[in-house]
């Protein structure tokens, strides 16, 4: 009565109020529960506002007050009288209930659709899915049928099963109880232990609901995943702030689904708390790598983007003396270069890092003490690195690849059809943790070796030949073009050399039928000895160009020896520079080469695991794309309970249809994670100038159309377009977002390249200067479109549109 007469409520009251607070632990929510609410015919759920009391300065007078003037408003007024009901008539009541901590909260509705229950739930306190600010996880899970039938967003926000199991049953229950009425209930998580908040009828039906993502759904699923993804890295590293790249990575992976990409973290990056090849070969190679870097790569939109920070774990040598040292000065260093420039952040390997430093470079960072201490730790590692570079090549074609192709050769063997599922499930594993343990680890160790006296083979380029970036970078290509010892590149000589088509059709079986349809390390896509007409059109684009192709790759060999002969002898006055300068741009071409071959061997090995994974598909009776949606380490839980999995592979699929449409950049900052997925209008008009940066060097072509491969279902499909245009006497110029192996019988045929996902080391800038042909990397494929006359300029990295489509 006092609050009524006053519109103060009895401070006796307030204290008696504080004191029960206290006794609940001093976290309470403060709700409503008017007369007018959760009736059979009128629930008024959310009008009232609830209040959640966690600090001690919050008071709980003001929350009461809030309460009853609310009731008082002219919107509760409006709502009532829509629903025939008089405010005056309403008495309110308030509820105090001790906070629950929740690890999840959320709310279940029975009756959806029928006989099936919908459960929403989101971390931590549900104030904010309840009030509409997030959408959380949501499933469906039928009655009738007596599994999940539906899901979204629950991989972002993870319900173990037994837990939904668990809700399903209190659902049911709680119904019951209420004479089978449909009910509205809230539920918390804490620790595992269940608490149902409130329940409620629900007061009208609610069918029809539709679980179909839209943009703006995909668009907020992955905002709020970078944003899990911040909130761990910082609390992990203490990082002022967290920058992400899919340089290198998308370019392996450009489209990939969830066994595409956890194949790939299994092996290379490490996932689960468990290393992969990059940790394991960095630190056989004396890399002092602890347990940070695991897991450095995150499934972000549908592409592979990894953490600068944690990227940068691997490739600490040693200085500054701690990690904790390096994390406050190099890696701030890093982000706050890339948070200014983003361009910094594709290929950091390759210029951003400090990898190759001076005696300056360290003593401007570390004062001249310090910095002369850490300049001999590098010269300690430098002499190690070379120490490998003149021995690792040998060992691992006299000792190592022997072994695995052994590996291979028995598990080829190995009938699968006649195999039971869980021996399926064990020859997976066993092929996986070879890939990790020992073929990719000493592709590791390759690229390494290649990327390190890559870096050092620019360097020394600037720093003796005075040449600044643009011009280094053009002669580093020369340098690495028409490389005899590429294994991929000796398969394709091998199919151009055929004395016939049949000989040739036979040695591509041989050669190349473990090559993928689409890109490499996709392992979804088929292979080519599955695929007749995918493997009679990858070697009728090397025979039929057979002439040519030997020709170009003697050409750019004889180029690159030239170009070989030119730098040294212009260190004639300088013998220990010039041998030095040998030794170091023969590691860089040695291993830079040797990555590819390794990289032709183990891919048999994703071969050997694809037609494992097909096999299961086959058995356990789901469509061969299924299982691709999975992770690896889901597949023995798959094969026990392949139902349980059917709502996720759809919720999964459908967000890889929508996935392309976030276009999202190659470098996400902090700053940019709001406005991911805004829409830019694609810029156009003859005359329109795009610019790149350079892989290869080649022709300039003041006239040339262009074959766009992400327009097209399949390679024979664009080469057919590329022979129309190539009939007509028209050079051409292929477009994609990245190039694999597939595509070397179509660069064969072609003039130039641009490849949107692509640097200076990459595999598609590797396969264009083995090949002979001139490419510009970092240029959006969707810019360009098959048909389009434009003129291209490898050197000034330059594209510039001449016309429309004819």
């Amino acid at each position: 009565m006092t609050y009524q007469k006053t519109g103060k409520i009895d401070p006796m009251l307030i204290r008696e109020l504080e004191k029960i607070r206290q006794n609940m632990g001093g976290k309470v929510a403060v709700r409503s529960s008017a007369t007018c609410e959760d009736g059979q015919n009128l629930s008024m759920a959310g009008v009232f506002e609830t209040h959640y009391l966690q600090a001690p300065d919050q008071s709980i007078e003001q929350a009461i007050l809030a309460i009853y003037q609310q009731a008082q408003t002219s919107e509760v007024a409006e709502y009532l009288s829509i629903h025939q009901n008089d405010q005056l008539s309403v008495e309110m009541a308030v509820i105090l209930q001790p906070l629950i901590k929740s690890d999840l909260s959320g709310v279940i509705y029975t009756d959806i659709n029928g006989e099936n229950i919908l459960i929403q739930y989101s971390n931590g306190l549900g104030n904010n899915l309840v009030d509409g600010h997030i959408e959380g996880g949501t499933l469906i899970y039928s009655l009738l049928e007596k599994k999940i039938t539906k899901s979204k967003n629950t991989d972002i926000v993870k319900m173990k099963k037994a837990t939904v199991m668990f809700l399903v049953e209190l659902a049911s229950q709680i119904k019951n109880t209420f004479d089978g009425l449909p009910q509205d209930i809230e539920f918390a998580i804490e620790n595992e232990c269940i608490y149902i908040l409130q329940a409620r009828t629900l007061t009208t039906e609610i069918n029809g609901v539709n679980l179909e993502m839209s943009r703006e759904d995909i668009v907020q699923y992955t905002q709020e995943k970078i944003k899990k993804i911040v909130a761990n890295e910082k609390a992990e590293l203490g990082s002022k702030v967290v920058i992400l790249s899919d340089s290198n990575f998308s370019e392996l992976l450009p489209r990939p689904k969830e066994m595409d990409f956890g194949v790939f973290a299994y092996i290379f990056t490490g996932s689960d708390g468990i290393p992969g090849a990059i940790q394991l070969g960095r630190q056989q190679m004396g890399y002092p790598l602890n347990d940070e870097s695991i897991g450095f790569m995150h499934f972000v939109g549908g592409k592979p983007y990894f953490s600068i920070a944690k990227d940068a774990q691997t490739f600490y040598a040693g200085f500054p003396k701690t990690r904790e040292e390096y994390n406050k000065t190099l890696v701030a260093e890093y982000l706050e270069q890339i948070a200014t420039d983003p361009n910094k952040g594709e290929y950091p390997e390759m210029g951003l890092y400090l990898q190759d430093p001076t005696l300056e470079n360290l003593t401007s960072r570390y004062g001249q003490k310090m910095g002369a201490e850490y300049f001999e730790t590098y010269q300690e590692f430098k002499q190690r690195m070379a120490e490998q570079a003149e021995t690792f090549i040998a060992e691992y074609l006299q000792q190592e690849k022997p072994q695995i192709d052994e590996f291979i050769e028995m598990m080829e063997k190995s009938d699968l059809g006649g195999k039971p599922i869980k021996q399926l499930v064990s020859y997976i594993y066993e092929i996986l943790e070879h890939l990790r343990n020992i073929s990719c680890v000493h592709f590791v160790k390759s690229a390494r070796l290649g990327f390190y006296f890559s870096q050092r083979l620019l360097n020394m380029l600037r720093d003796h030949f005075n040449l600044n970036s643009d011009q280094a970078d053009a002669v580093f290509a020369s340098l690495n073009q028409g490389l005899e010892e590429s294994e991929i590149t000796k398969a394709n000589l091998l199919i151009a050399r055929a004395d016939n088509y049949q000989d040739a059709l036979i040695i591509g079986r041989q050669a190349v039928g473990h090559y993928s349809t689409g890109e490499m390390l996709e392992i979804r896509h088929a292979r080519l000895k599955d695929d007749v007409d995918a493997l009679c059109n990858y070697v009728n684009g090397i025979y039929d160009s057979r002439d040519q192709y030997v020709k170009d790759f003697e050409n750019q060999k004889q180029s690159r020896l030239q170009k070989e002969d030119e730098l040294s002898f212009s260190l004639k006055n300088n013998p220990g520079l010039q041998t030095e300068f040998q030794r170091v741009m023969t590691a860089a071409q040695t291993y830079m080469a040797l990555r590819e071959t390794i990289k032709y061997q183990f891919v048999k090995e994703y071969s050997l695991l694809r037609d494992a994974l097909t096999e299961i598909a086959r058995k356990v009776g789901v469509c061969e794309a299924d299982i691709f949606f999975l992770y690896p380490r889901e597949i023995a839980e798959f094969v026990n309970n392949p139902e349980e999995f059917a709502a996720q592979i759809v919720e999964r699929q459908q967000r890889f249809e929508k996935y392309p449409l976030l276009d999202l950049p190659p470098v996400i900052r902090e700053s940019d994670v709001d406005s991911l997925g805004d829409e830019d209008e694609p810029e156009s008009g003859d005359g329109f100038e795009l610019f790149g940066k350079l892989l290869a060097q080649g022709q300039v072509l003041a006239e040339a159309i262009i074959v766009n491969l992400e327009e097209f279902e399949t390679v024979k499909a664009a080469r057919e377009v590329l022979l129309f245009y190539r009939n007509q006497a028209l050079p051409i110029v292929l477009v994609a977002s990245q190039m694999n192996l597939s595509h070397d019988p179509l660069i064969v045929q072609a003039d130039g390249l641009v490849i949107e996902n692509a640097g200076l080391v990459s595999h598609g800038a590797q396969r264009a200067r083995e090949l002979g042909k001139g490419a510009i990397g970092g240029i959006k494929s969707k810019q360009l479109k098959t048909g389009e006359h434009i003129s291209f300029d490898p050197t000034s990295k330059k594209v510039t549109r001449t016309g429309g489509a004819r």
